[in-house]
């Protein structure tokens, strides 16, 4: 028996430092180069503000060490999930803010939870993932696992 023929699955992994503030950016570009090659330029612009706005809380509150940034494509479902991986976050659990008007900063998990069907985080003790999924169209036929 042919077990039933499943479709691709992209993925692609960068490591950054998460000491550097060039982390963002490399992410974006990152994040815009895979999807690229993936065929899903449409979901570039809100892929790239969420890679970001996760990217920059683990340079900011993610301890000190690297950080991964990981995307996810299946073939047969709509949807990206984004994630950033941390050497950890002490101090409870991650929520999205609702800044006053003037404020500067506290913004980024509200723009992600805009965005995202669903977004949350995990804490293993060790490392912090926050991740997110951003709906699609269905993804071309020729993707394949990069």
């Amino acid at each position: 028996m042919t077990p039933p023929d499943v479709p691709p699955v992209s993925v692609a992994m960068c490591d950054l430092s998460g000491m550097s503030w060039q982390a963002p950016s490399l992410a974006r570009e990152f994040t815009t180069q895979r999807l690229a090659c993936w065929g899903l330029d449409d979901a570039v612009d809100d892929a790239r503000m969420i890679v970001s706005e996760l990217t920059t809380n683990a340079v900011r509150h993610g301890g000190d060490g690297p950080l991964t940034v990981s995307l996810t494509a299946h073939a047969i479902l709509p949807a990206l999930l984004l994630s950033v991986t941390d050497r950890g976050r002490p101090g409870g659990p991650l929520r999205a803010l609702h800044p006053d008007e003037d404020a500067e900063t506290g913004r980024g998990l509200a723009m992600v939870e805009a965005l995202a069907a669903l977004w949350s985080w995990t804490h293993t003790g060790r490392t912090t993932t926050v991740w997110a999924v951003l709906p699609l169209s269905p993804l071309p036929a020729d993707t394949r696992t990069a």
